[in-house]
């Protein structure tokens, strides 16, 4: 879990630090949902998520295939 400290300007903005932006995919011009919980506010982006199967595959990861990619696990080889 990212845990990190901000504070809210005088306008009353919270600055959300970059690498959170980042972890979820927001920029700029992206859409948010704020939600009130009896817990805090819950911050999500609205932009879909990828797949942990496509973001393992965008990783470009040194393996020709699924294939090779199991044997490397099964041999306990780690880059």
């Amino acid at each position: 879990m990212l845990s990190q400290m901000s504070t809210i300007d005088k306008n009353g903005r919270v600055a959300i630090p970059k690498p959170m932006l980042d972890a979820l995919g927001i920029t700029s011009d992206s859409e948010i949902v704020i939600e009130l919980t009896d817990a805090g506010i819950i911050i999500k982006s609205t932009n879909l998520t990828p797949s942990i199967t496509q973001r393992i595959a965008d990783m470009n990861l040194p393996v020709a295939d699924w294939d090779e990619m199991e044997q490397e696990i099964d041999a306990g080889r780690r880059s």
